[in-house]
């Protein structure tokens, strides 16, 4: 496994999302950066680190990945049930991830904050994720 291996579960998790009825009746898309001019509410997937969770014998990264619910109309309670939505997801999923095993991937914490424009809500989750290398 690639040490710069943030794309693989990006990507994962992006079609977890957006295969989804659900969440996509709830929001106008999922982006890395969104356009100019998007239409609220909408995630972006985030910030992500990796740590090496290698053993002797497997090759392994530890990967915190955070999903970002920005919302305006609905507010907090919008994002609070989008944020709802990414969990039931996302939260112990099973999704394919390319070059990689996904040995496991739980939600880690949440905040919702009040952007400093007074009308903008950001929800911030994050989750774990156990990958190991394909042989």
């Amino acid at each position: 496994m690639a040490i710069f291996s943030h794309l693989p579960l990006q990507k994962a998790i992006y079609q977890a999302l957006t295969d989804d009825v659900t969440t996509m009746a709830m929001i106008t898309g999922v982006y890395d950066r969104p356009p100019q001019g998007t239409g609220f509410p909408y995630i972006t997937i985030g910030e992500s680190t990796l740590n090496d969770w290698s053993s002797v014998v497997t090759s392994g990264m530890e990967q915190v990945i955070s999903i970002h619910i920005w919302s305006r109309n609905g507010g907090r309670q919008e994002a609070i049930s989008i944020m709802e939505r990414v969990y039931i997801l996302l939260h112990d999923a099973d999704l394919n991830v390319d070059g990689q095993s996904l040995v496991l991937l739980r939600f880690a914490s949440s905040a919702v904050i009040l952007e400093d424009d007074g009308y903008t809500y950001q929800a911030t989750m994050r989750f774990r994720a156990l990958l190991e290398a394909n042989s």
